[in-house]
């Protein structure tokens, strides 16, 4: 069974376009009703992005085991990341001592 569709005669689609296109005009904001402009500023200023780069240095080179200590000494990664969120570095003296931290997840110490 075929099905046939014709579609509606140009002069009959005319008033619906014309209606649409009235609304579409109305729905339009006035052009002296925008926001009011804000004021440019009166000083510009420039900041490079780079203007506080550091250029990488090598650090002397240590014995693997002093580091360690070192690290150990300075209370291990919690020493780090206290020390990227304060900007102050670490060091042996104001350190807390490292705790074992995996036997608080035991309940138990080392035997």
């Amino acid at each position: 069974m075929a099905i046939s569709f014709q579609l509606p005669s140009p002069r009959a689609l005319m008033p619906w376009t014309l209606a649409l296109l009235a609304t579409a005009a109305f729905a339009q904001t006035p052009a002296d009703a925008e926001a009011p402009k804000t004021a440019l500023p009166t000083k510009l200023q420039y900041s490079s992005a780079i203007g506080d780069y550091r250029a990488y240095t090598d650090q002397p080179v240590q014995s693997w085991q002093q580091a360690n200590d070192r690290v150990g000494q300075i209370g291990g990664w919690r020493a780090y990341a206290k020390e990227i969120k304060t900007g102050v570095p670490a060091s042996a003296q104001d350190a807390a001592p490292a705790n074992d931290s995996q036997t608080s997840h035991h309940g138990g110490g080392k035997p």
